[in-house]
This record gives structure tokens, sequence and C-alpha cells, in this order.
């Protein structure tokens, strides 16, 4: 869900997908509140929610603003398993450049 709206698209207690960093994890909202701006400590206006995301630490749980934000549906859920297979890949790509480049100094040192 993106942009600024006036209503909340998710409450307490509800399921959905969250972004955290590339990625998409399952999150419940704890907390959904619409912010004005006027505090100094949640300057960015509109719907925000505290997320606890499943199976981590509550010390992860935080606030994020709903462009963070997805519906736990089926659509939403193949995103998330793109996101991860897209993610591995690239590691993967990472880690062979790394091992290449790696081979190619010990190779030239000896």
């Amino acid at each position: 869900m993106s942009g600024k709206s006036n209503a909340l698209t998710f409450k307490a207690n509800e399921r959905i997908l969250c972004f955290h960093g590339p990625l998409l994890y399952e999150a419940k909202v704890m907390k959904a509140e619409m912010w004005d701006g006027s505090d100094p400590e949640a300057p960015d206006p509109g719907p925000h929610y505290f997320v606890h995301y499943k199976g981590w630490k509550q010390t992860w749980d935080e606030w994020v603003d709903e462009s963070r934000a997805l519906k736990f549906n089926e659509e939403n859920l193949a995103k998330q398993k793109a996101l991860r297979l897209a993610a591995l890949q690239a590691s993967k790509k990472k880690t062979i450049v790394l091992a290449t480049k790696h081979a190619s100094k010990a190779d030239s040192e000896s």
C-alpha cells in the first residue's frame, strides 16, 4: 500500500507482510495509528503500524509507515517468495565472484 491516505489500511492483531530491508517478512500489527506530523519524534504524517515480526525477538518490533506494509494474501506471498529467491541468487553470484577473485589472487601470488 503506498501513498498517504487518511484511513488506516490495517488494524491491530492483523497478520501482514512487512518489508525489513529488501525482503518481506510475516508480521503482526500490534498498534495502528494515524500520525499528524506534529510530534518531532514521529515527523512523517500518515498511517503507521507498530509491528512484531513472526519468530523474531521483540527487540526487532518497530513502527513502520504504510509503504512498508502489504496485505497478507496469495499475491503478496508470491512477491515475498520472488524477493527471497532473487536475494538468494544475488548472494550466490556474489559468493562466486568473491571466490573467483580469491582464486585469481592466489594464482598470481604463486
